[in-house]
């Protein structure tokens, strides 16, 4: 794990441009994943997505993307206008810490409070990747795979 941390180190130290190290930063963390997220895994993160419950945010209404920003890493959801989201607050992106990257899920620790969090669990959060529907939906680490909620449909067709 020393080895992944002077990567991650020499990753953020060297004069590559801001895409160039969200690109490395993300490879070494693909590296690093049991089993690796991998490319199929990048691709899910292509392209725009939106609610399946909520009309504020579908894809007609008000799509988001994914990114994956560098120092930490993060992962960041930007929709092309403000939304309010489940915790109430309005705004144009949501951060999130990303903890880990296994399968097709990512394990996320939120920066701010975006979620309702009626059972007070604190802000870990999965995004699962679906393949029917294609998109992915959240659910928490403790939670069983089979239980996931607040569904985000891929407004475009997956790049491959």
């Amino acid at each position: 794990m020393a080895a992944a941390q002077n990567l991650f180190d020499a990753a953020r130290a060297a004069r590559f441009t801001q895409p160039m190290r969200s690109a490395l930063t993300l490879a070494l963390l693909c590296l690093l994943a049991r089993p690796a997220f991998g490319q199929e895994g990048m691709d899910l993160l292509q392209g725009k997505f939106g609610s399946a419950d909520d009309p504020a945010a579908s894809c007609a209404a008000n799509p988001h993307t994914l990114a994956i920003i560098d120092s930490r890493p993060h992962l960041a959801r930007i929709w092309e206008k403000p939304y309010q989201g489940s915790a109430g607050s309005e705004r144009l992106r949501e951060v999130y810490d990303l903890e880990a990257a296994e399968g097709m899920a990512l394990t996320l620790s939120e920066e701010a409070p975006y979620h309702a969090d009626p059972e007070g669990t604190g802000g870990n959060w999965v995004m699962q990747f679906t393949q029917s529907p294609q998109g992915y939906c959240w659910r928490r680490p403790d939670w069983p795979i089979t239980r996931c909620i607040d569904q985000q449909l891929r407004c475009d067709p997956a790049t491959s």
